[in-house]
């Protein structure tokens, strides 16, 4: 039970995270850049995150998380989570292609994979070895993608507060609120941040963001608490911007 909560805080690194700005369409700029977080439970660093967005030479983009144990942690659970994202810019939006999850490491390795059929406006995906084919409508993300989107939307001037997405085979309408700005202290540096904030209503679970406009509203924090449960957090370490990277 122990090793499975390390874990869901690790694989947490996965839902928020997006950068500074390279590449235009239609007034829309595509973050090329790589970023390390650390990752924490409570007030024990537990793990560290790995982003990256690069820009394909065919066009598309890969947007890549890899999040795995640290320090102590890493003496009893030696998991690494990897989660991939290919895209392509549409009329300035950004459209998800295809979604790869995969977590080594532990008794039982698992991996999904989902492919955007959008012509047919469906979605095909392999979950633990079972196919699946959902529909999807225009707007729809992999969890990963979605939070580049909510970049992206802060630099258009926000105006997006719902986002629908693909998730274990199913879709979830994620509701985002934003709050005042303040100041935020990190390892890579102080920032002023917007505070945006989800609330399942299903766990009484709150996700907390601090998303800094000078890095074209980078998160540069995240926190999530739930009553009786540990505090997860990802703080931004550091980051650098790439003006010519094709894969």
């Amino acid at each position: 039970m122990k090793k499975q909560r390390l874990l869901l805080g690790i694989s947490m690194a996965a839902l928020i995270f997006s950068a500074d700005c390279i590449a235009q369409d239609a007034k829309v700029s595509v973050p090329l850049y790589h970023a390390t977080y650390s990752i924490g439970r409570n007030d024990f660093r537990i793990g560290s995150a790995n982003f990256s967005l690069i820009q394909n030479k065919d066009g598309t983009y890969t947007y890549t998380s890899v999040s795995k144990a640290t320090g102590l942690a890493a003496l009893f659970v030696n998991d690494t989570v990897t989660e991939t994202s290919r895209f392509k810019l549409v009329n300035g939006k950004l459209q998800s292609l295809q979604y790869a999850y995969e977590h080594t490491g532990n008794d039982k390795d698992k991996k999904d994979n989902i492919q955007f059929e959008w012509d047919k406006n469906v979605a095909h995906s392999e979950d633990g070895g079972k196919q699946h084919t959902l529909p999807i409508k225009s707007g729809t993300y992999d969890r990963l993608l979605a939070q580049l989107a909510i970049s992206m939307d802060l630099q258009a001037g926000w105006g997006v507060e719902d986002y629908p997405v693909l998730n274990h085979n199913e879709i979830k309408v994620y509701h985002l609120l934003r709050r005042d700005n303040t100041d935020l202290k990190t390892p890579a540096g102080t920032f002023e941040t917007v505070m945006i904030t989800r609330r399942d209503p299903h766990k009484d679970r709150v996700t907390t963001f601090w998303l800094a406009p000078k890095l074209d509203y980078l998160p540069v924090q995240m926190e999530q608490t739930e009553p009786g449960k540990a505090t997860v957090s990802l703080v931004l370490t550091e980051i650098h911007f790439d003006k010519d990277n094709f894969k």
